[in-house]
């Protein structure tokens, strides 16, 4: 297996093909989830280009943030790093707060885009890791069984080669896109703001268990747990947080509007006495 095609002699990464074709399929659903919920085209992709912004900035921060053994190490410079490395949870967190920076300057209600935002995404990270399963990086841990990959090149020259990997990459696409078939029925059937939090919640417990089959080591971590399960601990108590504030906030919109309806009626009916007094 090769993480290269040649296409008119030029080397070609698959990883790089994936990840671009992932983020046009991700845009075209986020357009069309986003009509579906009031969100017009333009804003429809000036916040993906808040989020991509901010999703780049925060996978290339994370990425630096849990390399900081290796830059001591082999004595690499900043750049360097920041220019080979990209951590998905770096890139899911940047990308929110990007998301969430739009809809506050321009007035937006924030669980509609947090929804469109959810459903999109792992569709689109489901094809990256088949990109990261190509190119031989986020590769498992040495098993020789059904799934297994045994890598001859790899795009990441820390991937054991000639070595049966458990192919944790493809197992974790599987499970993303089942993940992505269960946001796209709750979409339509459910309160605003549950899948986001279903998403938030679902990853967070996805990614925690995967963790114990990843091999690559150079990824940080406290207490005996990774990185990316410590900022998955978190993410699960983020996405109860998020659907608490939505239930909230849902009921008070609620009562609201009931006490508005009650108080019009009212109104009615002291118009309709007056009216039958003068009568």
């Amino acid at each position: 297996m090769s993480p290269y095609f040649y296409l008119f002699g030029r080397e070609i990464p698959w990883y790089g093909v994936l990840f671009a074709g992932s983020l046009l399929l991700s845009g075209l659903l986020a357009a069309v989830r986003g009509k579906q919920r009031g969100i017009d085209g333009f804003d429809a992709a000036a916040s993906s280009c808040y989020a991509g912004i901010g999703g780049i900035a925060g996978a290339k921060l994370l990425s630096v943030a849990t390399s900081w053994k290796i830059i001591a190490e082999y004595d690499l410079s900043f750049l360097e790093v920041l220019q080979n490395g990209f951590v998905f949870y770096g890139g899911l967190i940047g990308g929110f707060l990007g998301l969430l920076l739009y809809c506050r300057v321009y007035h937006l209600p924030y669980a509609d885009f947090l929804d469109v935002f959810a459903v999109r995404v792992p569709l689109g990270h489901a094809i990256g890791r088949v990109g990261c399963f190509l190119s031989g990086c986020c590769y498992g841990v040495p098993y020789d069984g059904f799934p297994s990959v045994v890598y001859t090149a790899a795009a990441d020259p820390n991937t054991p080669l000639g070595v049966p990997l458990f192919a944790v990459q493809l197992v974790e696409s599987a499970c993303l896109l089942l993940l992505y078939l269960a946001l796209e029925l709750l979409f339509h059937r459910s309160k605003k703001g549950t899948c986001a939090f279903v998403y938030l919640f679902a990853y967070a417990f996805i990614r925690f268990v995967l963790e114990f089959f990843r091999g690559d080591p150079i990824r940080g971590g406290a207490f005996g747990l990774s990185t990316s399960q410590i900022i998955s601990l978190l993410l699960a108590a983020a996405g109860l947080i998020v659907l608490l504030v939505l239930r909230r906030r849902g009921k008070r919109e609620a009562r609201g509007g009931t006490a508005k309806r009650a108080a019009e009626k009212g109104s009615e009916k002291a118009e309709a006495g007056l009216k039958g007094a003068k009568d």
